[in-house]
């Protein structure tokens, strides 16, 4: 988070989404020369999903639904930034997030280069979303339970050496003034980011880190708002809706951290 030297944020993305533009990936050269000055290295993925829409009647049929989308993505000369794009959506992620005026002028830029490629006719938002992941890893000799509030952590219950906890995973959702968000905490999992962030674009950029030894948390927080109906696109007031966004998202992580834990982000304690 910014202001905030020690601060244990690692991945920040940016999104706003659009009704589906089939074959977007014939505008990926205009946009390429549009951002190139900053985004200057391409890179072409397909990625496979499938999709479960699971019906609890017992009279009507789960349908699974399997396929592949394209992701683009245009990387800055370091690859610790990088636009990229799908048939629905533009985003902006980063390793090296700074502040956030900084990443929503970053995220201004990228987006008025896309609308800027007449050809798309991209006049219409369905939603705006920003994501943190942040890594708390304890210092030597100090515990996981030094840095965050009980609230936060899956619990370890206390049943001696019979017992020790191997993962475990806290998760909520909350509707807040500006939409709506989901906060998890994952204690000891096997990936550090996410595994839906471990995307072939965040293994290109070299953002992916190893499993981890010791005691350590995730923190996943993912705050977004919907447009119903959808609303023009406007690039002042997505910028203005990230600004919102942020607000509540900084407003939780400052209530998950312990004064220690505080402290040591800001550099107070060598």
């Amino acid at each position: 988070m910014p202001n905030m030297p020690n601060a244990p944020l690692i991945y920040t993305v940016g999104v706003v989404r659009f009704p589906r533009v089939p074959g977007i990936g014939k505008y990926a050269g205009a946009l390429l020369e549009a951002v190139r000055g900053t985004y200057p290295q391409f890179d072409d993925f397909t990625l496979s999903f499938v999709r479960a829409n699971i019906n609890l009647n017992p009279e009507e049929k789960t349908e699974i639904d399997r396929g592949e989308v394209k992701l683009f993505q245009f990387a800055s000369p370091d690859r610790k930034w990088g636009l990229f794009l799908t048939e629905e959506v533009l985003g902006l992620h980063t390793s090296a997030y700074i502040h956030h005026e900084d990443f929503v002028a970053k995220f201004k830029e990228g987006l008025q280069a896309f609308l800027s490629i007449p050809e798309l006719r991209i006049e219409w938002m369905e939603a705006v979303g920003i994501r943190y992941v942040d890594l708390v890893r304890p210092r030597p000799g100090e515990l996981l339970d030094d840095y965050l509030y009980p609230w936060v952590l899956p619990p370890k219950p206390d049943i001696g050496d019979e017992m020790d906890l191997l993962q475990g995973m806290y998760v909520a959702a909350y509707k807040t003034a500006f939409g709506e968000l989901r906060f998890q905490s994952l204690r000891k999992p096997p990936f550090v980011l996410p595994m839906d962030l471990n995307n072939p674009a965040v293994l290109k950029n070299g953002w992916a880190i190893p499993a981890l030894e010791g005691d350590f948390a995730v923190m996943d927080m993912d705050h977004g708002c919907r447009f119903i109906p959808l609303e023009p696109i406007d690039v002042d007031v997505i910028c203005d809706k990230l600004r919102e966004l942020r607000s509540i998202s900084r407003k939780l992580f400052d209530q998950t951290g312990t004064e220690h834990a505080k402290s040591v982000w800001k550099g107070e304690v060598s």
